[in-house]
């Protein structure tokens, strides 16, 4: 694995040249995407801490390198070929920790757990250029009990939040429809208000027509945690009638959905396996849970996190106590019906987080005080891939190449005149060629590269940019 560094406008970049071994099939060997870290967490699976869009992967998680806990930020445009520098989004003397990141193209927006005067409280803040600059911090909630969730869908946001009233614990919902820079009122979500209890660990997602939610909760047993659901189909003017998702003492629960599929993830506590329950009608009904994992040994296994493109379903699980933590991977290709043999990512101190970009899939996940990265280049060859993730744009313009799929000679165009320096990589991360040019129009013949996936990276003065191509 050779590692360079690079200057893209005052970042530096992280190459990982990723080789897959033997031990973990497909994935390729855990980097480092966390220098200089300290006392790094991210939070439960309910909410992610890491999102795709196209092919760049935005990352975060809060760290203790300074004085105070700040969340920290870090980004590949060129699907985990690289990885900017990390940089604090937040204040290095605050107490920042458990944040959660939902991406819509350029759009990406941040919630994290933090304090006021010393109380629990829920901040906000997005950029809307990718990653480059941050602003708009938001004080969602001056009464967070524990960490708040995200979900977007165009430019409505969605920030979940876990309230003490009274003496139990309750969910709510708050609302933007303007990406983020005003924030409605908070609505009630789960609906016990009297007596001890709790409910927390609130997951959501949205397909822009509803919104889901599910979450811990004891209501039928104080020492008992179950799973319960509720959808609103108008976008959080009404709200369908709560469900009960599981039956029996069960934990960690985290929902995606996938067109008209809704996959509510979860940990049983007997047999200690990672369980999905499903509904193919919008999340109207859903059905029993059904194992995932095989989990032999005697440790717990919980806070599934979970992905989905179509039929295919990808999931990773984390087994505890004792030491070391494990994070466990598995993938469908029949909406669950059956799920392949268990793959062991890497030791955890943390829930492990995916992301999809054709036909990678992304993992992350904390331990001994850094954030590991780990990718299997070729997860997922069946799922679609939309026009718009061939190339890759940024603030420095567009880089292209064509035609695209390429068959003998191929083309790329850069908007910047001046010397390019172009190197190949193939799917695995391996450097293939190099070349220079100094014309924003150069040619070379591919007849030499097998049929597959590949990347350009063409480095000039004004910065970085890659682009990837398919050779028929």
């Amino acid at each position: 694995m050779n590692k360079t560094l690079h200057n893209l406008k005052k970042q530096v970049l992280l190459i990982a040249l990723i080789v897959p071994f033997v031990a973990s099939a497909q994935w390729s060997k855990p980097v480092v995407i966390s220098p200089h870290s300290m006392l790094v967490t991210m939070t439960e699976n309910m909410g992610p801490c890491m999102a795709a869009s196209h092919d760049t992967l935005h990352v975060v998680w809060s760290d203790h390198r300074t004085k105070g806990y700040a969340i920290y930020y870090t980004r590949s445009i060129d699907s985990g070929l690289t990885w900017s520098n990390p940089v604090n989004i937040t204040d290095t003397t605050g107490h920042g920790s458990d944040p959660s990141i939902a991406v819509n193209g350029r759009n990406v927006h941040v919630v994290w757990w933090d304090t006021l005067k010393g109380l629990p409280c829920s901040r906000y803040e997005h950029s809307l250029d990718g990653g480059n600059t941050w602003a708009n911090k938001v004080m969602i909630d001056t009464n967070t009990t524990f960490w708040p969730g995200i979900a977007v869908s165009g430019s409505t946001v969605l920030v979940t939040l876990d309230k003490q009233i009274g003496s139990r614990t309750i969910v709510y919902l708050t609302k933007s429809v303007d990406n983020g820079v005003t924030f409605g009122p908070e609505q009630q979500v789960s609906s016990l208000t009297g007596g001890s209890g709790r409910s927390e660990d609130q997951s959501t997602a949205t397909d822009g027509k509803n919104i889901y939610m599910c979450w811990n909760d004891n209501r039928n047993n104080p020492t008992v945690l179950e799973i319960y659901y509720r959808r609103s189909p108008d976008m959080g003017k009404t709200w369908d009638n709560e469900v009960q998702i599981s039956n029996g003492a069960s934990y960690s629960p985290m929902l995606i959905n996938d067109s008209s599929h809704v996959y509510v993830n979860l940990g049983y506590s007997n047999p200690m396996n990672a369980y999905v329950s499903q509904s193919s009608d919008s999340g109207a009904t859903f059905g029993t849970p059904a194992q995932v994992t095989t989990n032999v040994s005697k440790n717990a296994e919980a806070y599934p996190f979970m992905i989905c493109s179509g039929n295919n379903l990808f999931l990773t699980t984390h087994r505890f106590p004792g030491y070391p933590w494990q994070t466990w991977y598995t993938q469908s290709s029949d909406r669950g019906a059956t799920w392949s043999n268990e793959t062991l990512l890497g030791n955890c101190k943390g829930t492990s987080f995916l992301a999809l970009t054709c036909p990678a899939i992304h993992a992350v996940w904390p331990d001994s005080n850094v954030i590991y990265y780990s990718r299997n280049a070729n997860g997922s060859p069946s799922c679609p891939s939309s026009p718009t993730s061939v190339n890759n744009i940024t603030e420095h313009g567009q880089l292209a190449v064509y035609p695209n799929p390429v068959e003998g000679i191929a083309t790329i165009t850069f908007t910047e005149d001046g010397q390019h320096h172009a190197e190949v990589y193939d799917i695995a991360g391996r450097q293939l060629m190099s070349f220079d040019a100094k014309s924003t129009h150069y040619t070379w013949n591919t007849t030499e590269l097998l049929p597959g996936m590949y990347f350009v990276k063409v480095t000039s003065s004004k910065g970085t940019q890659t682009v990837r191509f398919i050779k028929g």
